[in-house]
């Protein structure tokens, strides 16, 4: 019968980050990082005879959340380099040094491990014993509850990663492999590091096939004229002072006669013409920065549709630059450049692609604020269905970002009418494919609640 070794992040964080990028937080956990942590919970050759038995095994399937924010937290520490002119006060010949710790924050705090192999009763026993013997799983701040069992299947709650080609991969995580109890004891012989000699494998997320012949659903917004910034990078969090600036840029250029969709006075129950701010986001090294700008319109009869496209259009000036004012940082000037798909994140269709998968990229500010806890992924849903989305296969909900790169906004970063109103990162798995963009919640024509298509569908 398979086996399963179960973590329960008692902190709710996992204090760990990747060996080869310091500044991202490793996530899920590796297969090797728990090896490594049983190896030195072993007592004795039966311990050892079950952990050769554990790395002669294929990688194992894993279930964990899909996505995990992440939090970084710097501080002087006492380094490990001894110095004569060390001028720590309570370790001689030591000193302090600057160090950034990055940690994931998923959605829930468990995670489980399944092996296919059938083990031996004494295997299981052992490895039992060896992980409940494990305080900490990556940095000694991050406090574990271990343990392993047989299983009929792949237990625990979240999504499910299965082992694929590296070709394939979502993820690249280090597994044991045979041989390795013998490499990570030459390792500590020579006082190096286990990761030097890690093997990696390919990682994807196991996703639900879409209901036979369910037609995919077209965005319900029909142009999406993009610009990008010429000689600006943005913070992320400065999206709304920007878009808020376009859409008066936009106003005044379209006069008295601008369609109601562009205001948004009298058009209710019709979706409006939104502004957005492009955040770099969904790839290893996204840190949220604004690439670009974009007006995004709805599907609209011809003289309204011209109407808008004029006014946005005729912002430009001289070798196809727009020139606005953003309240405190002065001018601004984007540029349109149709056709361009670089960088991917300022191209339309980055936005407009189809997938079933989608994670906030800006938070979505709630219509209505739940009176429980419990009640908060049901007024996402409500508010899925407001904007005409069908209902979600799964909903995950988190005060921290869910998506490399999404933008982190506070209180004050909200449009003025959505201040006071709670707000969450999201990530959706819906039972057909989506198209985009996808603007979900009360910030949507403004740029918040803007979301990005993740995931091997993208």
């Amino acid at each position: 019968m398979p086996f399963t070794i179960s973590i329960e992040l008692l902190t709710g964080s996992y204090d760990a980050a990747e060996v080869d990028d310091r500044d991202r937080a490793e996530w899920p956990p590796h297969p090797a990082r728990l090896f490594c942590a049983l190896l030195a919970a072993a007592r004795g050759d039966g311990d050892r005879s079950a952990l050769r038995w554990l790395e002669a095994q294929p990688a194992p399937v894993i279930r964990a959340a899909a996505q995990a924010g992440e939090a970084r937290r710097s501080a002087y520490v006492v380094v490990n380099t001894v110095n004569a002119k060390g001028g720590n006060l309570t370790h001689p010949g030591r000193t302090n040094g600057l160090r950034t710790r990055t940690r994931a924050l998923p959605t829930f705090p468990r995670v489980a491990l399944t092996w296919a192999a059938e083990a031996p009763v004494e295997v299981v026993g052992a490895l039992d014993a060896m992980a409940r013997r494990i305080p900490y799983l990556g940095r000694s701040t991050g406090i574990t509850l271990v343990a392993a069992s047989t299983t009929d299947r792949p237990a625990g709650d979240g999504e499910l990663f299965e082992p694929c080609d590296l070709l394939d991969r979502e993820l690249a995580l280090r597994i044991p492999y045979p041989g390795f109890l013998d490499e990570l004891d030459a390792q500590f012989t020579a006082g190096r590091p286990a990761w030097e000699v890690s093997r990696y494998q390919g990682y994807r997320q196991v996703r639900e096939a879409p209901e036979a012949g369910a037609p995919e659903i077209p965005s319900v917004y029909e142009d999406v004229v993009v610009f990008g910034f010429s000689g600006l990078k943005p913070q992320g969090r400065l999206t709304v002072r920007f878009t808020e600036a376009l859409r008066s840029a936009v106003l005044r250029a379209a006069g008295r006669r601008a369609p109601e969709v562009l205001h948004g006075h009298g058009a209710d129950g019709r979706p409006h013409v939104a502004f957005l701010a492009l955040p770099d986001v969904g790839h290893r090294h996204a840190d949220g920065h604004l690439l670009g700008m974009a007006v995004a319109v709805p599907d609209l009869p011809a003289d309204e549709r011209k109407a808008v496209l004029r006014a946005v259009l005729g912002l430009r000036g001289d070798h196809d630059l727009i020139e606005f004012t953003v309240p405190g940082i002065g001018g601004v000037q984007l540029i349109y450049q149709p056709g361009h798909v670089r960088p991917w994140g300022a191209s339309p269709d980055r936005w407009r692609q189809g997938s079933r998968r989608w994670a906030t990229a800006t938070p979505i500010v709630l219509d209505r604020y739940p009176k429980r806890p419990e009640q908060l992924e049901a007024e996402v849903r409500a508010g899925l269905r407001r904007v005409g989305l069908p209902d979600p296969v799964t909903v995950d909900v988190s005060t921290n970002p869910l998506l490399p790169g999404a933008v982190p906004l506070r209180p004050i970063d909200l449009p003025r009418q959505a201040r006071g109103k709670l707000f969450r990162h999201v990530a959706v798995t819906f039972d057909r494919t989506l198209h985009g963009p996808v603007l979900v919640g009360a910030g949507r024509y403004l740029g918040v609640g803007l979301l990005a298509p993740v995931g091997r569908d993208a």
